[in-house]
Formats: C-alpha cells, structure tokens, sequence
C-alpha cells in the first residue's frame, strides 16, 4: 500500500526556527564558543541574503507593473526596494576587522538598520489596514516606487552626510542608546499590532497571504528586541537579530508569492468559467428553439409559396474583448449587440444566440434582396464603436445567408446551409456577406476531409522537401538554398504549400509541420556539410504562430544540436507582418534568436504594414524583397524605385538585400547595378529536390551562372 511522505505543517515549519533562534537569544549563546573575530564573515553573509530576498521580492511586484496589480503587492514590493538599498548601505558601514575603533562605523550602521526597521514596520501596519481587494494601477505604482527611492535617499543622507541629526545610537561598553531602544521597542509594538491585524485578517480568510504575512511582522518584532540586547557591535545577539531579518524576509517573499499564485489560480478559474459555468447572458432563444421556429416558417412558406431567410452573424473580434477587458465586459458588449440587432428586425423575425459571437436571425417572406439589405443593415449596426468598461472597441460582423431552396429541405439542413456561408464569409475577411452555394458543401466536406488526412500526413511521411538555389550577385554562386515543404497527398499528388499551410495554420497542426520542416532542413544540411558540398546558409521560413510560441530559441538550438549543423549555417525567415504583430516581444525573441548565431531575416517585405521606426530596432540580417516588387521591374518604373528603395534601405540598415521569384535577364540586370546582394527565382533553378541540388553543389567552378541559367526541375 503506497502511502504519501508526511509533510510538516507550513506553521510548525516556521514555529521551530523561530524557537530556535529564541531559545539562543535568551541565554542559549552563553553555552557555544564564540569569537568576534567571526562576526564580519558571518554578518556579511547574512546581510547580503537579506538584500538578495529583498530584491526577489522587489521583482515579484515588477514582473507585474505596468497593468493593475493588488495594492498589498505595489506597496510590499517598492518597500522591498528601499529596503534592499539601505541593507546595501548597513552592510557596507560596518567595519571588518574586529576589535578595531568601531563606533562611527557603528552608528552609521544603527543608522540604517533603524531607517529600515522604521519603513519595514510601517509598511506592514500599512498591509495590514489597506481594505480587502483594494488594486493599484500604474500611477500608484509610480508613487510607490518614488517613496521607496526617497526613504532611501533620506536614510544615506541621514547616516552619511548628516550623521548629527539622529542622536547615538550606541554607547562603547554600555550598549544601545535610550533613544535607540526606545525607538525599537516602539517599532517593535507596530510590529505587533500589524501581525495581530494581519492574523485576524488570515484566520478570516484562510490565506496563506495574510498568515505569512502576519508571520513576518511577527518575525520583524522578534528581530527588533534581539537588536536592542546586544552590548557590542559584534556581539552574538546582533547576528542573532540578522538571522530574524533573514527568516522575517523569507516569510515576506513566501506571503507575496503565494498571493501572486493565489490570483494566477482565480484568472484561471474566470478564464476557465464560460466553459463549466457560464456566466448569465442576455432575455434569447437558442439554437434548438431558433430550429422550431425556422421549421414553421419553412411549413408556411411551403404552403403559402413564401420565402424564408436565414442569416448567421459572426461577430468579428469578440474573443479580444473576454481577454483584454474580463468577461464583465464581454457580457456588456453582448447585451449591446443584442439591443442593436433586435431594433433593426420585422416584427416577423427572430433573433437567437448560438455560442459566444453567433447569432442566428429567421427571416419570414425574405427574398434574395430583402435578405441581402437585411444582413448588411444587421453588419452596420455592429460598425458602431462599443464602450465596455469605458474603453473604446471597434468590432465587425461576418454574414452567411441560404435561402430556402426548391427541393425539400429540413430546418437543420437550412441552417447549416447559413454556417457554411458565414463560414466562407469569415474566410473572405472581417465584414464580408455570402450566400450558399451548392459548391460549398463540396467545399466544406474536402476541407474536412483535407484536415483530416493533414492530421495523419506527418506520422505517414507525406510530407517532402524541395529546395530553391540562392544565387550570389557578385559571382553568380549558389550561396544558400531555401526549404520548401510539399506534401505528397495519397489522392491528389504534390500539393504546393498554398493549399495546406492555411489549413495547417487554422488548425493548429502549423507548428508540428514548423518543426519537421526546420529538422529535415538541418539534417540535410548538415549532410552536405559534412561531404564538403555545402558552405552557405539553409534558409527556413517560420509561422507566426511557431514566432510567437514561447521557447522558439530553445527548440531551434535544441534542433541544431541534435542535427549536428552550424548555427551560422541556419537561416530563419519570419514575415513582416509577424514581427510587426507585437513588436516588443517580437524583438526579444528576434534578439534570443540572433544569439544563438543564425540569421534572420524578414520574408515578402514591403507587402505587411511595416513602421521603420520598429525596423531599426529588430536585430536582423537580410531583408528578402517580395517577388511582386520584382515582377514588377519589368516596363513599371513605380517598382523598379521601390526595389531601389529597399535596397538602398537595406544596405543602411547594414543588412543584406535578397529578391524572390527572379525570372528574365532584365530583372538580374537590374538588381545587379541597383546593388542588390543576392537574387532566387526560376531564372536561375526551381525548386528542386535534393540529390539534384547536390549534383550543382558538385559542379565546379561555379553554379547557376546569370549568364547560363539552369532550370533544374519543372514544376
């Protein structure tokens, strides 16, 4: 029978240090050899942990500043701070030697050590008054931070420059000062008070926040009295009281810790609410009741020679509302649309909700037209700008019409007739109107049947690589080549990445495909390393979605090393518009990449919404010009000055320009006078498969030369 290891309650676990330490303050010291001589080393070593948890704690509330945090976290974290910088100022006061004439040193040292006491003290008081719930955002967080800086400053200018304000502290032979241990026995009752409020408040609550917490006042009194024992500046009690401050620290980073965890696990639980408990929605009837009253409807029009309509609204960008404004708001924006919608309908139609951001309108005696003006009145109606919670959100709708047709047709049937409109509608783009085709049954079912096989293709080996020459200008030799994925369907042949990436990346699969594509490219490279055929750069393309999973340069050094091949041999393509999608991760991960020692360079540029501004920041290496700008070179003098500029930009920004889909003798002209540093297109090979790129790697003295071109394979 298998049994679980006993686990210590966290209470007993804090409670025996604590009596421990007790135990050696009231008497126990006497009984264990000591020397002054180990006091510097070992109240340096404490000191210094001291900082180091104050610090942890300190980062605890700056992982989140910027966005709303608990006002407990904002104010504990920028106090931490303050109290790392005047530990720094304790530690660096108090003199090595032992035995020398350390009473300036002393002072100052006391010095420090009441000013943090002092903020420490308050600080807690302060958590422990702070109403239940209460949060912070970036303006308060600013003047927490700008009040810890001040204690700080205020504590150096008061121990170091103005050392006479503050009274002696400690007396050579006698110990603290009255002013000293009077200051510390009042902290010492603020400490008390703020652990037994900090106490009820956890016994109220059961969180391991507030026992902590009240731990650590609790500690930080304990500390406080220890301090005020000591009759020498290196005298055991002040260890002692260090030792306190160590443990009172620990209690303090394990108390914010667990109510970060604490917070993290409720946004789960909200997160996770709509799909175990749904939160309540709007005075609408659902899909069942929607499909009762379409079958009347259609059995009227059946037997009147009606018509009836059926329109599926998806509310484009809804989902960005739950996740960046909280489903409170998400339920505001939804009441809205329902208002919105049911004032534009007859008194005929109706209106039913079918999941998040799907609606379903039943159109009675609608023909072609008037369902067309309908749905694109119902799609206006959503242009309006919403305000939930105050903040200011633009959505669009995408509409999908059937029409009830001649043959028989149940209500299901109809609406599923509307789905796959709205379907295809979606796939149009944000605020596009379609109606059924018989084609998109056809359509739907080989999508269907094209995921499915996509599923199974990479355990199966469907999948190929072709690869496409990159042509240097300066010589006309092959310097690298680009991986192609192809997928060698059972039923329909050799499919081009066109008609399976989109699919991939809808669902999901993209980041499987990402990474067998990045694998099989190293190792082949890598091959044609190690037989002496290959000196150039193996350039991959990467998904948005693989850029912007987390831990990309780990499984990108993680592959180079299992393949065996040389970063610097490794290129990476990402493009324009996913860099752009959010810029400041973007160049954190732009930046993991490049130190890891590939190149990375940016696909199809000119084609996205690119901002220079955010370009000068991305560490890159190659700006690859789209084979539209290329096409384009040919009699249009529009294109051949937008090649020129990105060229020229390319060379300022000290990267390397490359064009694509290089086709006639003209466009190598040019983009060879223009300065442009490397060319790929079927001018110089299609794609093509491996043993073939060999054989030109082996050729000599040079291959795919601009002035004999070499269409390797057909397509």
């Amino acid at each position: 029978m298998n049994t679980l290891p006993y686990r210590m309650p966290g209470a007993l676990r804090l409670a025996l240090p604590v009596v421990l330490l007790a135990a050696l303050a009231w008497g126990g010291t006497r009984l264990l050899p000591w020397s002054p001589h180990w006091y510097p080393p070992l109240h340096a070593v404490l000191e210094a942990c001291v900082i180091v948890l104050a610090l942890l704690v300190f980062a605890l509330g700056a992982h989140r500043a910027g966005g709303r945090m608990p006002a407990t976290l904002a104010l504990l974290s920028s106090a931490a701070l303050a109290l790392a910088l005047l530990g720094i100022g304790h530690l660096l006061s108090v003199p090595a030697p032992a035995g020398s004439d350390t009473l300036a040193a002393a002072n100052a040292g006391a010095a420090f050590w009441l000013v943090a006491h002092g903020l420490g003290a308050l600080v807690l008081l302060a958590a422990a008054l702070l109403p239940e719930g209460r949060s912070a955002g970036p303006a308060t967080q600013a003047l927490c931070m700008l009040g810890a800086f001040a204690v700080a400053a205020a504590g150096y200018w008061l121990a170091l420059v103005r050392p006479g304000l503050l009274p002696a502290t400690f007396i050579a032979g006698i110990g603290m000062t009255g002013f000293a241990r009077a200051f510390e026995c009042t902290l010492v009752g603020v400490d008390l008070g703020a652990a037994l409020l900090l106490a009820r408040r956890a016994r109220r609550h059961r969180s391991r926040l507030w026992y902590y917490l009240a731990a650590a006042a609790a500690v930080t009194a304990l500390s406080g009295i220890s301090f005020t024992l000591h009759p020498a500046p290196d005298a055991p009690s002040d260890l002692l009281a260090h030792l306190y401050k160590l443990l009172a620290f620990l209690c303090l980073h394990r108390a914010l810790f667990a109510g970060t965890q604490q917070e993290q696990q409720q946004e789960q639980q909200q997160r996770a609410k709509p799909a175990s408990a749904p939160a309540p929605r709007p005075a609408l009837p659902d899909r069942y009741r929607a499909l009762d009253a379409l079958a009347g409807a259609i059995a009227a029009a059946r037997r009147d020679g009606g018509s009836v309509a059926v329109i599926v609204l998806d509310i484009n960008g809804f989902r960005k509302i739950n996740s960046h404004h909280g489903w409170g708001s998400g339920d505001q924006v939804l009441h809205e649309c329902v208002a919105r919608l049911s004032a534009r309908l007859a008194a005929g139609d109706l209106l039913a909700h079918q999941g998040g951001n799907e609606f379903i309108v039943v159109c009675r005696q609608a023909d072609r037209e008037q369902a067309a003006a309908l749905a694109r009145d119902l799609q206006e109606s959503m242009r309006l700008p919403f305000a939930p919670g105050g903040h200011c959100v633009f959505l669009s709708a995408s509409a999908g019409i059937a029409l009830l047709p001649a043959e028989p047709c149940q209500a299901s049937q109809l609406l599923q007739m509307a789905q796959l409109a709205s379907a295809s509608a979606r796939h149009e783009g944000p605020a596009h109107l379609c109606f059924y085709t018989a084609r998109m049954g056809g359509a739907m079912r080989e999508r269907i049947g094209m995921e499915t096989m996509l599923c199974q293709a990479i355990a199966r080996r469907e999948f190929v690589l072709q690869y496409q020459p990159r042509i240097g200008m300066m010589d006309g030799r092959m310097v690298g080549v680009e991986a192609l994925v192809r997928w060698r369907h059972p039923e329909l042949g050799l499919l081009a990445p066109g008609r399976f990436i989109p699919l991939a990346e809808e669902s999901g699969l993209i980041n499987e495909l990402d990474m067998w594509v990045l694998r099989e490219a190293c190792v082949r490279a890598a091959a044609w390393c190690a037989q002496g055929l290959f000196s150039g750069r193996m350039s991959v393309n990467l998904s948005a979605r693989q850029f912007q999973q987390p831990g990309l340069a780990q499984r990108v050094r993680a592959v180079l090393a299992d393949s065996g091949l040389a970063p610097a041999a490794l290129e990476l393509e990402i493009t324009e518009s996913t860099v752009m999608h959010d810029t400041e991760d973007a160049a954190d991960v732009l930046r993991s990449l490049r130190a890891l020692g590939v190149t990375v360079s940016i696909d199809d540029f000119g084609t996205g919404y690119s901002s220079l501004s955010y370009l000068k920041r991305f560490p890159l290496d190659v700006l690859k010009i789209d084979r539209a700008f290329v096409r384009d070179l040919d009699g249009d003098a529009t294109g051949a000055a937008i090649v020129r500029a990105i060229i020229t930009l390319a060379h300022s920004l000290g990267l390397s320009a490359v064009a694509e889909g290089v086709e006639t003798a003209e466009q190598v002209a040019f983009l060879k006078e223009n300065g442009c540093d490397e060319v790929q297109g079927y001018y110089f090979s299609r794609p093509a498969w491996p043993d073939e790129i060999a054989r030109l790697l082996a050729q000599a003295p040079g291959v795919c030369s601009s002035a004999s071109p070499h269409p390797v394979v057909q397509p």
